[in-house]
């Protein structure tokens, strides 16, 4: 395993200089992945603002793109986020994708590969019961990705 942070505040591979110290922000390569495939992975805690998921695949502050060359990540988001104009469009510059199955199938068949989609399993409910000291996955009736994970190999 490989936990990865910037060497200094000023490193210029990384756009969040500071987020590097919090907790989830560390990426932890286990396993080579082959550009020529598309990958779905599951993200957890949530947490309140997935502030984890965020900094580690929608920004370079865990150096994704070193970690994992020729790797687009995306990040599954509320689709509601998607319905205002203009900021539609700020949220999938930044790798962001709906929390749709549409979605999901879209960036996960592209036949030219590349693609990271990483899904937070437990979601909004999740979120919602964020607790200091506790980490609760939930799973139950959240299975729609295993299910991805099979239709699109």
């Amino acid at each position: 395993s490989i936990a990865n942070a910037p060497s200094s505040q000023g490193d210029s591979t990384n756009s969040w200089p500071l987020f590097w110290l919090h907790p989830c922000a560390q990426l932890v390569k286990t396993a080579e992945l082959d550009p020529r495939q598309n990958y779905l992975v599951g993200f957890h805690p949530h947490g309140v603002l997935a502030a984890g998921a965020f900094l580690n695949f929608c920004t370079e502050a865990s150096g994704f793109s070193t970690l994992f060359p020729g790797i687009t990540p995306h990040l599954m988001m509320l689709s509601l986020w998607f319905r205002v104009p203009f900021f539609r469009d700020y949220l999938m510059s930044g790798g962001l994708v709906p929390s749709d199955k549409e979605s999901a199938s879209y960036v996960l068949k592209k036949p030219e590969g590349g693609n990271l989609l990483a899904i937070i399993v437990g979601g909004a409910q999740e979120a919602l019961d964020a607790r200091p000291g506790s980490c609760t996955l939930l799973l139950k009736n959240r299975k729609g990705f295993v299910r991805l994970a099979i239709e699109h190999g």
